[in-house]
C-alpha cells in the first residue's frame, strides 16, 4: 500500500514537473523568436575580398571589421551574407538587405541609396621596373611612356591626353606580366590592394613605386534609405571619423598587413 502510494505521489509530481518544464520551454521559445523579431538585425552583403570577407572567426577585412564595431556602437545586430557587390546594391535598393558594403560610388548608387564618407580610399599609383625607375613629378613625365592599364577602369588624369599612351589589359596577372617582359614602361596599380597582393609574392623586390598617385578610388558603405535614416548616417559618418582617429584604426590595420600601404599619397601635378 505503502509502495504504491509513493508510485502514484512519484508519478503525479513527475508529470507536474514536465508540463513545467514543458511550458517554460515554450514560452521561452516564444521569447526569444519574440526578441528576434523585434532586435535591430541589420542584413549586411560582403563581396569577399580583402577587405570585407567572413572568416571562420566572423568577419574579417579592414573595410567589414571597421563597420562592425560601428554599427554594434550604433545598437544595430549585423547580419552578414556573401554576395557579389553588383547584386548587394540591387537588394539594398530594394530594402531586402540593410546595406553593402566596399562600394564604389557611381550616379546610380548616389541618387537611391545613403552613401558613407570613405571607409577606405585606394590610389593609382605607378609601378615600374626596379631598374628602370623614373623621375615622376607631373603629367609630363609619363608622355611617350608605355603605361600599362586594367580595361574597365577609368583614369581621368590620364584619358585623352596628348602624348599618354594606355595599353589595357584583362588582368592585373597580365598588365605584370607585360611589365616584367618590358612590353610597357610601367604599370597602373591599387597602392593598397595590389602592393599588398605582389609583396606577398614577393614580386615587389623586382618592382619600384615612383612616388605620387594619378587617382584614387573610395570605398565606402552604401545604405538601404528604408531601413536607414538620414540621421543614422550622419551617426555612422561621426562614429567613423572618430574610429579612424583612434589608435584601434592604427591597430586594425596593422593586424592586416596595411599599416604602411593604407597612407595618403601626393597627387601628380598637371
Amino acid at each position: 500500500m505503502y509502495r504504491s502510494t509513493w508510485v502514484v505521489f512519484f508519478r503525479q509530481n513527475l508529470f507536474s514537473v514536465a508540463l513545467f518544464s514543458l511550458t517554460v520551454f515554450t514560452m521561452g521559445g516564444a521569447w526569444a523568436q519574440t526578441n528576434s523579431a523585434g532586435s535591430s538585425t541589420f542584413r549586411v552583403a560582403v563581396p569577399g575580398n580583402m577587405y570585407a570577407q567572413l572568416g571562420k572567426r566572423g568577419p574579417e577585412g579592414v573595410f567589414i571589421e571597421t563597420m562592425d564595431a560601428l554599427l554594434k556602437g550604433m545598437g544595430k545586430v549585423p547580419q552578414y551574407i556573401t554576395m557579389p557587390t553588383g547584386d548587394a546594391l540591387n537588394e539594398v535598393s530594394n530594402g531586402t538587405l540593410s546595406a553593402a558594403t566596399v562600394v564604389v560610388p557611381s550616379g546610380r548608387t548616389v541618387n537611391t541609396l545613403w552613401l558613407s564618407d570613405p571607409v577606405i580610399v585606394e590610389s593609382n599609383i605607378v609601378v615600374a621596373l626596379r631598374d628602370k625607375g623614373f623621375s615622376l613629378k607631373t603629367l609630363a613625365d609619363l608622355k611617350g611612356k608605355r603605361l600599362g592599364a586594367r580595361q574597365g577602369y577609368r583614369y581621368p588624369l590620364l584619358e585623352n591626353k596628348p602624348g599618354m599612351t594606355l595599353m589595357r589589359y584583362t588582368t592585373d596577372g597580365d598588365m605584370l606580366r607585360a611589365l616584367l617582359f618590358e612590353q610597357v614602361d610601367a604599370i597602373l596599380f591599387s597602392a593598397i590592394s595590389d602592393i599588398f597582393a605582389m609583396r606577398s609574392e614577393g614580386i615587389m623586390k623586382r618592382l619600384v613605386v615612383l612616388d605620387k598617385a594619378v587617382g584614387s578610388v573610395p570605398f565606402v558603405a552604401a545604405f538601404s534609405k528604408a531601413q536607414f535614416s538620414e540621421q543614422d548616417l550622419k551617426l555612422f559618418n561621426k562614429s567613423l571619423a572618430d574610429f579612424k582617429s583612434s589608435p584601434k584604426w592604427v591597430q586594425l590595420l596593422e593586424r592586416n598587413g596595411l599599416a604602411d600601404l593604407s597612407k595618403p599619397w601626393v597627387m601628380i601635378t598637371e
